[in-house]
């Protein structure tokens, strides 16, 4: 009998977790769908698509901090478990991280002056996209090796967004750690 009312709190607190988070998972799959349809379709230098790819980014931000702020909070109150607590963690830090890969790619597709360090040889968006991916991942965790450095102003203000969100991060889960139950 307990273990049928674990696996049913188990379940719902999954259904809770991807329910809070659909908003921003969907508002980032949809900017990278919108950022491959634009990379493939438009002509990049008719445009100011270096903005566009900084506006989308600081929206992003917001919509990120305020779900995590809003949501995410209401959620860590009633889950006390050090497992539910890394996996709401554990998928912010999913979504943050490849959605500024997104973003990445897209600057460096628009203007290869923006980065350096990248590779000559990968000129497709999902070979430049690992790369980025690897570089949002150095970006969130701080650490920095300076193998993939930006050049842009716009890079390098969208760089600041991902520590931002990196630090607001950190801070959040410290704030929270005190409602960890290692017992359950």
């Amino acid at each position: 009998m307990s273990s049928s009312l674990n696996y049913i709190k188990e379940k719902a607190f999954y259904k809770l977790l991807f329910g809070k988070t659909a908003l921003p998972i969907i508002i980032i799959v949809g900017i990278a769908l919108i950022y491959v349809v634009l990379m493939t379709m438009i002509d990049h230098s008719a445009l100011p698509f270096h903005i566009v790819v900084a506006v989308a980014a600081l929206i992003k931000t917001i919509v990120i901090t305020l779900t995590t702020l809003k949501k995410l909070s209401k959620l860590i109150k009633i889950c006390h478990s050090l497992e539910r607590l890394l996996w709401v963690f554990g998928l912010i830090i999913v979504i943050i991280v490849f959605s500024f890969a997104t973003d990445y790619t897209c600057l460096y597709q628009f203007d290869h002056a923006a980065f350096e360090g990248i590779p000559d040889f990968s000129n497709t968006y999902l070979f430049n996209l690992y790369h980025f991916f690897y570089f949002s991942v150095i970006t969130f965790s701080t650490v920095g090796f300076g193998d993939i450095t930006p050049v842009s102003d716009v890079a390098k203000f969208v760089i600041m967004l991902e520590i931002f969100l990196s630090f607001f991060i950190i801070v959040f889960a410290l704030t929270n750690i005190k409602k960890i139950h290692l017992n359950e």
